[in-house]
């Protein structure tokens, strides 16, 4: 009997690195198992994409970049406080730029029995993205960004067959998505 092919590795490889994040959430009713990325979906390909193992290389390396940039923006979410916001040091946040505090000549919402305290922002709200969806996005973008990079270096048969694989990994990614905010 022939030694076993390098896909199942691959493939037990990337159910290890998800099986942590499948025992800290409840159980779905009928899991998917997702690939981690749009390359890791290419590279589960790789024998039906005929990558050489220069391609291959190629699109390893690429992931285990992407995997380390989508980890750092999941810890900038997580940690907000660490990330750069833009605001003077000293200031903070949601202080008009140049004033001392609220009061008709810093732009707040007026002098009176305020006592210098800035309202709290409102606790929810209901116009544009939550912090989750802002990371899906950013995740996404990374993704695809990563993803197109190493596309580029196929020939153009096997980028056509890569290009469907990483598109029906990405729409299985959304109807998972889907799925769970219905829930």
């Amino acid at each position: 009997m022939p030694p076993p092919a390098p896909l199942p590795s691959l493939v037990v490889a990337l159910l290890l690195c998800a099986s942590p994040a499948v025992a800290a959430e409840p159980a779905p009713a009928a899991p998917s198992l997702l690939h981690r990325s749009s390359l890791a979906a290419v590279l589960a390909q790789r024998g039906t994409l005929q990558l050489t193992p220069e391609q291959v290389k190629r699109f390893e390396q690429a992931d285990a970049k992407l995997a380390r940039e989508q980890e750092a923006a999941r810890a900038t979410q997580a940690h907000p406080e660490d990330a750069p916001t833009g605001n003077p040091a000293g200031k903070p946040p949601g202080r008009p730029p140049g004033g001392s505090g609220p009061g008709p000549a810093s732009g707040g919402p007026g002098g009176g029995m305020s006592g210098g305290k800035s309202r709290p922002p409102p606790p929810s709200r209901s116009s544009g993205p939550s912090p989750t969806e802002l990371l899906e996005a950013q995740l996404d973008a990374l993704d695809t960004q990563a993803f197109l990079a190493a596309v580029e270096t196929l020939p153009e048969p096997q980028r056509e067959k890569a290009t469907e694989v990483a598109s029906r990994h990405r729409e299985q990614v959304f109807e998972q998505r889907e799925r769970e905010k219905a829930r």
